[in-house]
């Protein structure tokens, strides 16, 4: 019997996998907050509850979806332990707990001798803020980590470790099984995609949380995805059918993009190119906005295949020289 897959806690390369990748969202999530963040007149105060501990809009919604999905792909696979549930949950307090400190409301966006002074002279209540809102986080984000590790651990790893032959799941257990990276690179991008969407639908303020998402992550998410799609020996052997990928990941953005930027409204404003439809007007402005960023995820998606699949042709064909 293998004891070591029973163990609860352990540490392995998906645990690292997961830790990195959850790690580099919460820094694109940090640094696309802060962006917004300049300078309002020296006022900023419309971030902040009575607390005045600096809630982001990406911690309430991207981070604890992101958050939790990892601990259902590694509750999931047989390699996954309560060692990432744990980790894991300690990552959000920690990132935001800093962004607290640095993105201090009521301050314009400090420079580094500016906010080091505002530590010397303020530190103390600066600090204890910090450590009361990371309280309230890590608790948030262990009920979150823990719940959504023991739905994919107890429920869809049971589901689909011995299931019926025939059934659903049997078959699209063998779906995925025949080609893991595939459908890995294809559950990112509708996740990415159906995040966005959501909060389209959702609007009023989560339209800011789809602004850092088409600026921060989906991006990399793309760049990373199709990065991987091209690493398959599949994609090696029919390159043409492979940029089936990249290209609709690029072409699947433009309708929801527009549904984001809304180019049709009932009003043209000055120095925008309009054409009227009954009452509304398509705003031709605005549909570079639209354009722009399926330019950006078109370069993300398209680079990512090319280089890794550049990079493999290149040592195949020495590697066939060689030997």
């Amino acid at each position: 019997m293998n004891t070591t897959s029973q163990r609860r806690f352990t540490w392995n390369r998906a645990h690292w996998i997961g830790m990195i990748s959850l790690a580099v969202l919460l820094a694109l999530l940090i640094m696309g907050s802060g962006a917004f963040i300049l300078d309002y007149d020296g006022n900023a105060n419309w971030m902040t509850s009575p607390d005045h501990f600096v809630w982001l809009g990406s911690m309430l919604l991207p981070w604890p979806l992101a958050l939790g999905l990892a601990n259902v792909i590694l509750g999931t696979i047989r390699t996954g332990s309560l060692s990432f549930p744990l980790a894991s949950a300690l990552l959000g307090p920690l990132g935001f707990g800093w962004a607290n400190l640095r993105l201090q409301p009521g301050y314009r966006y400090p420079t580094w001798p500016e906010w080091v002074e505002l530590m010397r002279t303020d530190g103390l209540r600066l600090i204890g803020q910090t450590l009361y809102g990371v309280g309230v986080l890590l608790v948030s984000y262990a009920a979150v980590a823990f719940i959504c590790y023991a739905i994919g651990r107890y429920g869809l790893r049971a589901l689909f470790v011995n299931p019926e032959p025939g059934s659903l799941s049997a078959r699209m257990l063998r779906w995925i099984r025949k080609d893991a990276v595939r459908f890995g690179c294809w559950l990112a991008v509708a996740l990415s995609y159906g995040l966005l969407l959501t909060l389209i639908i959702v609007g009023s303020e989560a339209v800011l949380g789809a602004a850092l998402l088409i600026n921060f992550v989906i991006p990399p998410v793309l760049l990373i995805a199709c990065g991987a799609y091209a690493s398959r020996d599949a994609a090696l052997s029919r390159p043409w059918r492979a940029l089936l990928f990249p290209l609709v990941c690029s072409l699947v953005s433009a309708p929801i993009l527009v549904a984001l930027i809304r180019p049709l409204d009932d009003t043209c404003y000055v120095g925008s190119v309009c054409t009227t439809l009954g009452d509304m007007y398509f705003n031709w402005s605005q549909m570079d906005q639209v354009w722009h960023f399926v330019k950006v995820f078109a370069v993300a998606s398209f680079l990512g295949f090319a280089v890794v699949w550049a990079a493999r042709y290149a040592y195949h064909r020495i590697r066939k020289a060689s030997g």
